[in-house]
């Protein structure tokens, strides 16, 4: 009766309703009921409703068989007349749980969500005992974007039915949704204990754990996740973006991994690639289609929002595919910066491959890689003559549907990254720009000129906090003991693993400073306590890092040999930052430490930084649009070119 395998609330099917047979309504009907029920118990559905039909005809009034008939007219999929039936079993019977159930899942399944919302409400306000309604309601609370109410209705939902696994894994995931993981953790932990084969369960907890720190842990029940469904790509996704953290597997056991992915889920469906009817005309506008689960309150919003908002519009026709359930103050803003804005969250990849080539797209743009809610298996399909994917994912996706990745030469030097990609590389002067929060604090003074003590920081996601990261961050400890270092985002989880983490290193806990999760104004808040950043490593920070630098605070970068460990120097770089970045663990110790007894040094790159960094943004989303455009128009030109028999440019960069 549900299929959502793909939604973030993917779980083991509910059984339906218990249904209890209709009660008797006369001796003369008795027959027929009792072969009515028969047939429902048989799961004969059509035989059941053609008798329950015959029962409500001959003018029952027992709403009991109406309840009945609606359940069976439910299972073949008759939405339309199971909703008629389930309303008339309303009107004889108004506290009915069982008829408001099935309404509701008739409305839903009719697209009719606010009346589904208002049957379902109806139902568990008459009868708490209905297990699959938590479920069920859960996910519609969660796609309506009602968060708190959704989690309110799951909690309620675990104090009736303490043994429902599936309610602490829906609870996990609302956690999750809301960036509080050490709560997500403790859920996904009883759902693992009730029902430790839950390929899905398996997949949310190992990315829970990464997101706080518990990296070993993580890629173990992410890999237990693929080995029990080897064919949810979804699962095999967040699989790959765990690869991503690991500094120990090499490159080309990455790119292996994300290769194989493309031969298990593009290799089937090749045969829908080309017969575009796309108007092969160069003079035209060109249409762009980006698709991202992020369209809403993510960091993306920073570095896509200044793009879109620099279309020139006149040479470039721009749709936004949004593949998040839930809409939010950022979703308007993007959907007020495109031409078109188009909810995908609930089409099927085949629906969405249709919907763009209907849309005629010429250039697909991926912006989301294997994070959630991506939607690589449309790409799979190659929907559009050309596809690209840029800044969600700081690694090749392993399709080669998807034609070019965006980075710039920072990041991918030429000849050096080619071959961990399944994409050709094209190269931007920038490969993004960012957006700072308007408003918020002002940049204070290096707070170690009126402190005892120097304060190194690391605000980045705790998954990004490897065990080579802490060993450095001990030896730069051990080298300036006068200084101390803070931990954002801290969980107990991790602070309990830092701590006996850096002991082993001979650094004390007194040396540590731990701060929690806190809201954007209160992150940005911290950096007045915060003297010189420590970057992550081999996946640098990103986000953090342009908030890091808008605040005045500089980052120590260790420079790796991909894009994602190569971020932290090209940023620092650009502003002409270079002293800051380190192409060894001992050089990265080295500056650290180095900065941490010249103060006055430091103070001034503090002073100026955000004036810097402001007149670089000034003029950066317009260096890149420009650049960007430039590139989409070569790839067009280059496709229609080939579609006359002039061959095409292999290699495309567009510098300015």
């Amino acid at each position: 009766m549900k299929a959502f395998l793909r939604s973030l609330f993917a779980a083991s099917e509910q059984p339906a309703p218990g249904l209890v047979p209709a009660s008797k309504p006369d001796d003369a009907d008795n027959k027929l009921l009792a072969q009515a029920n028969a047939a429902v118990r048989s799961n004969n559905f059509t035989e059941a409703a053609r008798l329950y039909e015959q029962l409500a005809q001959a003018g029952s009034s027992n709403a009991d068989v109406y309840v009945s008939y609606g359940f069976a007219l439910l299972n073949q999929n008759e939405f339309n007349k199971a909703k008629l039936i389930l309303s008339k079993a309303i009107e004889l019977d108004t506290q009915s749980a069982d008829a408001y159930y099935m309404l509701g899942t008739a409305c839903n399944a009719l697209g009719d969500k606010a009346g589904s919302e208002r049957a379902w409400h109806a139902s568990h306000t008459a009868s708490p005992e209905i297990e699959s309604l938590y479920c069920d309601f859960c996910l519609l609370l969660f796609e309506a974007g009602k968060l708190s109410q959704a989690q309110r209705l799951i909690q309620q939902g675990i104090k009736h039915f303490p043994q429902n696994a599936d309610m602490y894994f829906y609870l996990g995931n609302l956690y999750t949704e809301s960036a509080d993981f050490a709560a997500a953790v403790e859920a996904y932990k009883q759902s693992r204990r009730l029902n430790p084969a839950s390929p899905y369960m398996l997949s949310s907890y190992g990315s829970a754990l990464r997101q706080t720190g518990d990296l070993a842990l993580s890629m173990e029940l992410t890999k237990q996740a693929i080995e029990l469904e080897p064919n949810q790509h979804s699962i095999y996704s967040n699989y790959l973006m765990g690869l991503q953290y690991s500094a120990t597997l090499s490159n080309k056991e990455k790119f292996s991994a994300h290769a194989a992915f493309a031969d298990q889920f593009e290799t089937p469906v090749k045969s829908q690639w080309g017969n575009y009817k796309n108007s092969l005309i160069t003079d035209r506008r060109i249409r762009v289609g980006y698709v991202s689960g992020d369209f809403r309150n993510h960091s993306l919003i920073f570095f896509i929002a200044p793009i879109l908002a620099k279309h020139d519009k006149s040479r470039f026709e721009v749709f936004c595919y949004h593949a998040h359930p839930s809409h939010d103050a950022d979703t308007a803003r993007i959907q007020a910066l495109a031409d078109h804005f188009v909810d995908c969250h609930a089409m099927t990849d085949d629906e969405l491959a249709a919907k763009v080539r209907k849309d005629e797209i010429d250039i697909l743009v991926d912006l989301s890689g294997h994070t959630g809610y991506n939607r690589l298996l449309t790409f799979a399909r190659k929907p559009a003559p050309i596809q690209m994917t840029w800044l969600g994912y700081q690694a090749t996706t392993g399709l080669t549907a998807i034609d070019f990745r965006i980075t710039e030469e920072s990041l991918d030097p030429t000849g050096k990254t080619e071959a961990f990609h399944s994409e050709k590389l094209l190269r931007l002067p920038s490969s993004g720009t960012f957006s700072p929060l308007p408003g918020g604090p002002e940049v204070n003074p290096l707070p170690a000129l009126g402190a005892e003590k120097f304060t190194f920081a690391c605000l980045n996601n705790p998954s990004k906090i490897t065990d080579e990261a802490v060993a450095l961050w001990a030896r730069i400890l051990i080298k300036a003991p006068s200084s101390q270092l803070l931990i954002g985002n801290s969980t107990p989880a991790l602070i309990e693993r830092l701590v006996v983490s850096f002991k082993e290193h001979g650094v004390s806990k007194d040396r540590l400073l731990f701060n929690p999760k806190v809201s954007l104004a209160d992150y940005l808040q911290l950096h007045h306590r915060v003297d010189l950043a420590l970057d992550t490593f081999p996946y640098n920070g990103g986000t953090t890092t342009f908030h890091s630098l808008w605040m005045g605070v500089p980052i120590v970068a260790l420079q790796g040999e991909l894009a994602i460990s190569k971020v932290g120097a090209s940023i620092m770089t650009g502003l002409g930052l270079g002293a800051f970045c380190a192409a060894t663990g001992d050089e990265y110790v080295d500056k650290a430490v180095y900065f941490s007894s010249h103060l006055q040094d430091l103070s001034t790159v503090r002073a100026a930084l955000r004036s810097d960094f402001t007149q670089v943004l000034e003029t950066l989303a317009t260096v890149i649009t420009s650049a960007l455009e430039g590139a989409f128009a070569s790839c067009w030109a280059d496709v229609c070119k080939a579609a006359i028999g002039t061959s095409a440019d292999d290699t495309l960069r567009a510098d300015t």
